[in-house]
């Protein structure tokens, strides 16, 4: 099979009858374009141009090769311009997997404005909490929390929250409030049930302690811890995203402020490292709404 090349660079030839000036539009020596112009005559064991010292002919094969692929090539031009055009005007459609709370709570609002900001590009959101491939189920982007754990995605810290170790003004009414973080041991926790919620390290200065959480309310919904903690059940552990609203109205107090824990990040997860425009666009617009939205937290 011919290569596709050779036959662009004859066309241009054809064209313009003439090497130097195919060679110039190409951007390629004189020389070059002759001698793949040979090659391909060697490849299709015709001849296809008339050579003399005064001008180029076509011969009868020639005309027969130019004129049937001289449309194919401009139509693959026109499909490889088109396709270009999805990093310089970005379309089409963008398959997103999140968690159901984070959906709803974080970033509903601002998929919204996105998808106003630009209508041209079609959102397909999947929420779940489920952990998905991505890769497999054909999703361009997937929003996290916590650590990301696969190594096979490329990992983009979008927002950082801390934890928060909250409990309601009822709670420290009816038990004694806790002066360090070791008197938790003694108190009724409300925690997620995943090993950065459970197992929390806490550090003061030079002191650490780390804080295994014996829970009496485990689930998988913030929102549910949120208003358990809110109800006076326990002690719970919050990331400032789900409690920065509470602690601020008063409904919940904040624990041990002058101990601090490692960051619980949020992630944009995907699969490749050159991203497209429209993936590209999509996270920076979240990063930079969340970027707002976490110089409001307390």
């Amino acid at each position: 099979m011919a290569n596709l090349d050779d036959t662009v660079i004859f066309n241009k030839v054809a064209e313009l009858c003439s090497y130097t000036q195919a060679g110039k539009q190409l951007n390629i020596p004189k020389a070059t374009v002759s001698r793949r112009v040979r090659i391909l005559e060697e490849q299709l064991g015709v001849k296809l141009i008339n050579r003399d010292t005064r001008k180029l002919s076509l011969t009868e094969a020639g005309h027969y090769l130019y004129n049937s692929t001289h449309s194919l090539l401009t139509q693959v031009q026109e499909i490889e311009n088109s396709t270009v055009s999805f990093q310089t005007h970005p379309a089409g459609e963008l398959r997103i997997t999140m968690p159901v709370e984070i959906g709803i709570r974080m970033l509903n609002e601002i998929i919204c404005d996105f998808a106003k900001a630009h209508p041209q590009i079609q959102l397909d959101i999947h929420m779940t909490n489920d952990v998905v491939d991505i890769i497999r189920e054909g999703f361009d982007v997937a929003i996290r929390g916590g650590s990301p754990k696969d190594s096979n995605l490329i990992a983009r810290k979008i927002m950082s929250s801390r934890f928060h170790i909250c409990c309601s003004p009822e709670y420290l009414r009816e038990h004694p409030s806790p002066a360090h973080p070791f008197d938790l041991k003694q108190h009724q926790l409300i925690a997620f049930p995943y090993s950065s919620y459970q197992q929390l390290k806490l550090r003061k200065g030079q002191e650490e302690v780390n804080i295994h959480a014996n829970s009496r309310i485990s689930a998988n919904s913030l929102d549910m811890l949120l208003k358990a903690a809110k109800k006076g059940l326990g002690i719970a552990i919050l990331p400032t995203s789900v409690c920065s609203d509470a602690i601020r109205s008063g409904d919940l107090i904040s624990l041990f402020n002058d101990w601090h824990g490692e960051d619980i990040g949020l992630y944009a997860l995907y699969p490749d490292r050159v991203k497209t425009k429209k993936l590209e666009l999509f996270i920076q617009y979240i990063e930079q709404r969340l970027s707002e939205l976490e110089k409001g937290f307390v």
